[in-house]
């Protein structure tokens, strides 16, 4: 079984890492392969929630200016991991860090006054002997690089009127490359250090390498591993607070008899202005402190661990965490002995009232099963059409690692489905799918008992017959245990939904150009600006839709009596999602597979089991729809998937604080990456971002101006490039990567049947 994100890993690192106060023998004998030393007494019975010591690659550090080292796993939250920045690789030389930079090399950093700003480049030309600098889209001096295989520092003084407050853009322009291990190179970046001012201070510099950070440090009888650094520094983490949530630490200073040191706590908060939480002597012996962040809890902040002061020795940080107060004990669930996964095709989550309570569409089914479920508010697609997106769900993978992002891509044979596993484990498996793209062709015939595609076969799609045989096979195998997956299509295109329940939503004698079985080709001659609809079309339109939402939700009513009729509901695991939703002009397009607007993204996720899911329960973190198997995986009391990147949701069902960043990934093909986390949602398009405040502007109407959040944006920048900067996704915020799961990209066969199919629902091939 695989660690988890944080509680396994993080919590135990941290009690690696704290020892507690004056046990040197307790110490020891942890280094000894022991065991690890416990936490500092003055931490009570809390239990770590996230690990500063283990994160520290994810602090900004600022030691006489913010520092960036180079070919570490510091780089990422600045270069968002290496997606389109221009970095190549990272690598090392001896003792010596450095990244390789192709023709351009991007950054993004904080700053928090703005003024003038002192850049030094610590680098060596291997391709170019020029560097154009811009900052925020403002060129600079040109810089001279000298010949030589040595690393030297060059200095450039950036004009208060080209620095901003909050995000700040930089771009390196090299003019010219050289084949280095079969990449274009132009040059080989150890450091980048930002200062304050029109120069660099005098006097010896250590720099605060990534390193060097994180040492047994020996503060008077005792030794702990701890985050060490020179007078003054700050480190900044940019953290989600969790309710209950606390900060814990040990300080202390080296040496016999060392220097006045001040160590100091702050936290900002999004939207507020810096607050003291702490602030003491620093000593000869470790000072162990717990400070309450209640006040914080559900806020995105910044983080500041501050020392002042002058002294050679150096100050020490131990334990540095947040911590959580331990849950109640309580029991696991009883194992469910089957499961349902339902995805409803194109259904976004604002069409039902769980998800928001002013949509007109009548779910009366869905309804009562929100309120004797869980609802998730927030969840995200990975993509914004179907194939990708259904891949992860069945897989736990990202896009981006089972590869599946194209018409003609397939998901790899070698891709383990959660079928797959449920197979291996005793389950009865059986897939009933109305989509074309999630067919045989496309791979996802995969450790299914039995396998059937309505497009595919030329079967009637409507969900009455789809829900029918999924029935008639529940009740062949309703005493062995069951994994059933349905993929309905009805809210898809065509939308042709009876008349009783058009007339539900536009009863009127209309004669318009929309007519049901055309709307596939005319969604699709409007995103290419071949015909427009005026209000009476848009009316229409929307009518069809949530009519076929309606008649769906009075089909899956009747299959969940037919499963009650059965004996099998109560031992039954639902859940309930979509693989996307659907735009209607709300951003000047239709249909979907287009863009990353909420309309596509955000997707219902709810879960149902009498007696094990809690009722009434309502999740507002962002999550993402492939961690459904992890979770089904949990409920049903089966090992995860070996290469699982999702994470198991049950604790957000059980009202615990998981010891997960509550972000969700999304991306569409290449082109795009977003996350979300919170009320904000940041949208990268290349080197382009656009930033939302989702609670005040669920539509994405009005881009939020990034300069007046800094936090918010901070955080999901951090996020982000650590996210696309990982090696190994299953465990994508640790600063050692792996090699993780990676597959070859595969191509289906496409024939003029398939293309047809496909072509019928609206995709253009």
């Amino acid at each position: 079984m695989r660690r988890r994100l944080w509680l396994v890993g993080a919590t135990t690192v941290a009690m690696g890492l704290a020892g507690c106060s004056g046990c040197d023998e307790e110490a020891e004998a942890g280094e000894a392969g022991e065991g690890p030393a416990a936490l500092p007494e003055a931490f009570g019975d809390r239990q770590v929630h996230f690990d500063l010591v283990e994160h520290v690659h994810l602090a900004d550090v600022d030691h006489h200016g913010t520092f960036i080292d180079f070919g570490t796993a510091a780089r990422a939250k600045y270069t968002v991991g290496q997606w389109r920045t221009g970095w190549v690789s990272d690598e090392s030389s001896g003792d010596v860090t450095f990244s390789h930079a192709g023709d351009t090399g991007r950054i993004f950093f904080q700053v928090d006054e703005p003024g003038p700003l002192t850049v030094r480049f610590r680098l060596k030309p291997i391709g170019s002997r020029n560097l154009s600098l811009f900052v925020n889209n403002n060129q600079q001096e040109l810089v001279r690089l000298e010949e030589g295989d040595e690393f030297r520092d060059y200095d450039v003084t950036i004009p208060a009127e080209h620095v901003e407050a909050g995000e700040n853009y930089m771009m390196m322009r090299f003019g010219g490359t050289r084949q280095v291990n079969g990449q274009d190179v132009a040059v080989a970046v150890e450091s980048i250090r930002i200062v304050h001012g029109g120069s660099i201070p005098q006097g010896e510099y250590t720099a605060p390498t990534l390193d060097s950070l994180v040492q047994e440090i020996r503060v008077g009888g005792a030794a702990r591993r701890a985050i060490a650094v020179h007078r003054p520094t700050t480190l900044s983490w940019y953290v989600q607070v969790p309710a209950g949530g606390s900060l814990g630490f040990g300080v202390g200073a080296e040496g016999e008899a060392p220097a006045e040191a001040r160590a100091k706590v702050f936290v900002t908060p999004e939207g507020g202005e810096p607050t003291q939480v702490y602030a003491g002597t620093v000593g000869g012996e470790w000072h162990d402190e717990v400070v309450s962040l209640e006040r914080f809890a559900g806020k995105i902040v910044r983080l500041d661990l501050r020392v002042e002061g002058d002294g050679e020795g150096r100050v020490a940080w131990s334990a540095a965490a947040l911590l959580v107060e331990p849950p109640e004990a309580e029991d696991a669930p009883e194992p469910a002995k089957n499961v349902v996964v339902l995805l409803i095709d194109t259904l976004r989550a604002s069409k039902l009232k769980p998800w928001n309570p002013e949509s007109r569409v009548r779910t009366p089914v869905i309804d009562r099963l929100a309120q004797e479920g869980t609802v998730f508010a927030r969840a995200q697609s990975p993509e914004n059409w179907t194939k990708p997106s259904c891949a992860s769900i069945l897989t736990g993978l990202y896009p981006a690692t089972h590869g599946a992002k194209t018409s003609e891509a397939r998901l790899p044979d070698e891709a383990l489905t959660i079928a797959e596993h449920l197979k291996g484990n005793g389950f009865s498996t059986a897939s009933f799918i109305a989509n074309g793209y999630v067919s045989d062709r496309f791979g996802f015939d995969q450790g299914w008992d039995h396998y059937t595609n309505f497009i595919r076969e030329s079967k009637d799609t409507d969900a009455a017959n789809v829900f029918e045989e999924a029935g008639d096979w529940i009740e062949q195998h309703k005493d062995e245990r069951f994994f059933v997956y349905v993929q309905t299509i009805d809210p898809h295109v065509p939308y042709d939904p009876p008349a009783e329940y058009l007339q539900m939503y536009d009863a009127r004698d209309y004669a318009g150009q929309v007519q049901p079985r055309m709307t596939p080709e005319l969604l699709e001659q409007a995103k290419r600006g071949e015909i427009t609809f005026d209000a009476s079309d848009r009316r229409r339109l929307e009518a069809l839709h949530d009519g076929e939402i309606t008649q769906h939700d009075n089909e899956l009513g009747r299959f969940l009596a037919r499963l009650a009729e059965l004996g099998v509901r109560e031992d039954t695991l639902l859940v309930i999602t979509s693989d996307h939703g659907e735009e209607f002009d709300e951003h000047g397009s239709w249909g979907h597979g287009h863009s990353v607007f909420q309309e596509l993204l955000n997707v219902p996720l709810l879960f149902h089991m009498p007696g094990r899911v809690p009722e009434s329960h309502r999740v507002t973190d962002a999550v993402g729809t492939v961690s459904i198997p992890g979770t089904v995986l949990a409920y049903a009391g089966v090992d995860p998937l070996p290469a699982d990147e999702g994470v198991n949701l049950m604790p957000f069902m059980r009202g615990h604080r998981p010891d997960v960043p509550a972000v969700a990934f999304s991306d569409f093909l290449d082109d795009r990456r977003v996350i979300v986390a919170g009320d904000w949602k940041l949208i990268l398009n290349g080197i382009n971002a656009t930033f939302y405040n989702l609670a005040e502007d669920p539509g994405e109407q009005r881009e939020v101006n990034r300069h007046e959040h800094p936090v918010a944006v901070r955080y999901l920048r951090v996020m982000l490039g650590q996210f696309l900067g990982a090696t190994d996704r299953r465990s994508w915020l640790d600063g050692q990567q792996g090699e993780g799961t990676r597959f070859e990209t595969q191509e289906a066969e496409m024939d003029d049947a398939i293309r047809d199919q496909l072509r019928a629902l609206g995709y253009a091939n």
